[in-house]
């Protein structure tokens, strides 16, 4: 977009070099194109308004013979109702619900780790072993409690048949009874005690006194996921407390985006989105809202939100910057009210380093610089905020729609101490 015309070019530049920048002594009703440089009762060259008027930063007012080198358009600042996409930015996430930390349920040594960073793995794949004493011990407590129960099984049913056959007192059936209830009881402590350090009813049940790796512990996968952190070492001490892989499933993964405040009225639980990365320009990520803070923040004035989306082949990766847009389904119906949004033609925004600025015409050759923030693009507009409270920018303001480069040029200038003369 070039900001003048072009057989003016090298006219224009020349300007940019001595335009001064002073106060202006009126304001005459601003139109979409300068008046006649003829009609100004100004003097050619520079206007001034005394030999020690102050000088207002961020104001240009041009002299009527530099007005007649050069071609300044306005355009209308205006309030728009906005289509129902909301287009924002937003960072990749692990889904949390499908992550997790696997970590031994029991105190030992890393014996064998066979997971490596990056490995996909299937639902109860083992990782690592680990060589515990107390597994072994507990397994050990587990058979020998199986054996008194057998044994008080057999001694109760015996008693029973002696009672029956009178050759025994029943006082020493219900000594026999009591003695089975505690080895039963003592068989389930040690076979829950086993269970709770991962071992399946199958495994407790073929337990024997021969088994040589009855202290080994299999560390496995609670899911199919990738491993995206490994921190197993072999022969380490390791706890319950150690952290010795990080698993993920990246067939979905969460995206957080920022909305603000005044945009919330458009965003609901379930909304569909589409996210783009640099990484594949032309493939679009589908998705929906799945969850709305309660918050708002008192800083940025924006509500944390997330988008839940299917990545089936891993393309999207935890930490990438996505560019996203939300569809609101309510607004296609009229069942949402929509505020409008102050706009102004994206031809007159002008980017300044990090800053972007507009300028006003608030007079017949005078024109103010007002510093604004970006909201949503739509077509050929772009919607506006003043960055500072101080910065008025309101609904029929003029802004330079062709022009704004040269104005930027004399501000900077005078900016850097070569504008302004007495």
């Amino acid at each position: 977009m070039s900001p003048f015309k072009n057989d003016h070019w090298v006219v224009a530049i020349a300007i940019a070099l001595v335009l001064p920048l002073v106060v202006a002594c009126s304001s005459p009703e601003p139109g979409t194109q300068l008046a006649d440089p003829s009609a100004s009762n100004q003097p050619e060259g520079v206007e001034k308004h005394g030999d020690h008027e102050d000088h207002e930063e961020g104001v240009v007012e041009l002299s009527a013979e530099a007005a007649s080198q050069v071609t300044i358009r306005t355009a209308q600042v205006e309030r728009r109702l906005l289509a129902a996409e909301l287009e924002t930015t937003g960072q990749v996430d692990f889904d949390q619900t499908r992550l997790a930390h696997v970590s031994p349920r029991i105190s030992g040594r890393v014996h064998r780790v066979d997971a490596l960073l990056g490995q996909q793995v299937r639902a109860g794949q083992k990782l690592a072993e680990i060589d515990s004493i107390e597994l072994g011990r507990a397994k050990a407590v587990f058979l020998q409690a199986k054996a008194k129960e057998e044994l008080a099984r057999k001694s109760f049913e015996r008693a029973e048949g002696l009672v029956a056959d009178r050759i025994a007192s029943e006082q020493e059936m219900l000594e026999a009874e009591a003695q089975l209830r505690e080895a039963t009881v003592a068989l389930r402590t040690a076979e829950e005690t086993l269970h709770l350090y991962g071992l399946s009813q199958a495994k407790v049940d073929t337990l024997t006194y021969d088994d040589r790796e009855a202290s080994i512990y299999p560390v496995r996968a609670p899911f199919a996921g990738t491993l995206v952190e490994r921190h197993a070492t072999l022969g380490e001490l390791v706890t319950p407390e150690r952290n010795l892989f990080t698993l993920a499933d990246l067939s979905r993964v969460w995206i957080w985006i920022d909305v603000y405040q005044r945009d919330l009225g458009g965003v609901h639980l379930d909304d569909h989105a589409r996210a783009r990365v640099d990484a594949f320009p032309d493939e679009l990520f589908e998705g929906k809202v799945s969850y709305l803070s309660a918050k708002v923040d008192s800083a940025t004035r924006t509500v944390r939100a997330r988008l839940d989306v299917a990545n089936p082949e891993g393309k999207l990766r935890p930490g990438m910057f996505v560019e996203v847009e939300l569809i609101d389904p309510h607004a296609r119906d009229g069942a949402q009210t929509r505020a409008k949004s102050l706009v102004v033609p994206e031809g007159a925004v002008v980017r300044d380093g990090e800053e972007f600025l507009v300028f006003i015409a608030s007079g017949e050759r005078r024109f103010e610089r007002r510093e604004i923030r970006l909201g949503r693009r739509a077509g050929d507009f772009v919607e506006v905020f003043p960055e500072h409270a101080l910065d008025g920018l309101a609904a029929g303001d003029l802004v330079v729609v062709e022009g704004a480069f040269l104005l930027k040029s004399a501000v900077s200038k005078d900016s850097l101490g070569g504008g302004h003369e007495h």
